[in-house]
């Protein structure tokens, strides 16, 4: 690959929580590339990770320690916003404590050259061992007629996502959302866009963001040749279960906006479809009868638009320590 191309001012921003022995990997593998700058968000972990951070004496590190668990969209929020505060940086790229770029991902990314319709440009995600990490994949936009949608919404899996085969090709393609891990964003969109939102504390945050993004009418482009690696735990199955069972009502909330967002006029025919495909797996949790509690509150709430309970009160719920107010 020629070495000839400028490479453009790129920050890192990195949200991390109670992943030690993970973000030193990643900030290894971070600071290791040419990087404008580095922000690393530590969202109030007790393990190490202050002091290890503290540690640190790369020029190009910005290290700030929350004093409270936001969540990764509350993260994201905070770094997206300290890589635009000095407006030096011509683009941003986020990812988890967990993940990190390959050697020549930078290097990579430079030589693509987007015009000035790319708002954003998506890395294809790998596990260490070389495999596709799925919950990574960029997405399309399913919604163009109901044959469409239909014929995807019933295959057993991937309905959304990116096939295999273009993992395989050299040039970008064009996408509707991605997620978080190895997302290029140009700083001047996000001042467009906004910051992403913190209300969501994690899932979705990400598809939510990079979907307005694209319905913004800015390109998003998948690019094969510039890889990460998301160091996460391999799903056993294809059958959707969250644990602990707090999760749930993070990932059955956050998607109603995200799919109403995505399906447009179409998101009542869907939400039947949605809400079998997640009660489908009701019977794979050892607590069914607190998974069913869970989901209820978390369609009434997505349905609503309801964003405001605290993080306290979810866990609590999902241990069922406290009851529901509705």
């Amino acid at each position: 690959m020629s070495s000839t191309h400028t490479l453009p001012r790129v920050t890192a921003v990195i949200v991390t929580y109670n992943r030690l022995e993970k973000l030193q990997q990643t900030v290894r593998n971070t600071l290791a590339q040419p990087f404008f700058r580095v922000v690393v968000v530590n969202n109030a972990s007790t393990d190490g990770t202050k002091a290890y951070l503290d540690s640190l004496d790369d020029v190009r590190l910005d290290i700030v320690h929350e004093a409270v668990n936001k969540g990764g969209a509350g993260g994201f929020e905070c770094g997206f916003a300290h890589a635009l505060k000095n407006g030096e940086a011509e683009w941003l790229v986020c990812f988890d404590d967990d993940a990190y770029p390959m050697p020549d991902a930078l290097a990579r990314f430079a030589a693509l050259t987007p015009g000035d319709d790319v708002g954003g440009v998506a890395a294809a995600v790998y596990f260490p061992d070389g495999r596709i990490c799925s919950m990574n994949r960029p997405g399309q936009n399913i919604f163009r007629s109901p044959r469409t949608w239909l014929s995807a919404f019933f295959r057993r899996s991937g309905a959304l996502g990116l096939g295999d085969i273009a993992y395989s090709g050299t040039q970008p393609i064009p996408v509707a959302f991605s997620s978080f891990v190895g997302l290029f964003v140009r700083c001047p969109v996000v001042k467009v866009l906004g910051l992403p939102r913190s209300d969501l504390f994690i899932y979705r945050d990400d598809s939510l963001y990079t979907l307005s993004l694209t319905q913004a009418n800015y390109s998003l482009l998948f690019a094969p040749l510039v890889r990460f690696v998301h160091d996460c735990a391999t799903p056993s199955s294809g059958v959707r279960v969250y644990h602990p069972l707090w999760k749930v009502y993070y990932i059955v909330r956050n998607d109603l906006p995200f799919f109403r967002q995505l399906a447009g006029p179409y998101f009542p025919l869907i939400l039947p479809l949605l809400i079998i495909k997640f009660l489908a797996s009701t019977r794979h949790y050892d607590r069914p009868m607190m998974f069913l509690k869970v989901f209820a509150v978390a369609i009434a709430d997505g349905l609503r638009g309801n964003f405001s309970r605290s993080h306290a009160w979810v866990v609590a719920y999902g241990n069922s320590q406290v009851k529901s107010e509705d």
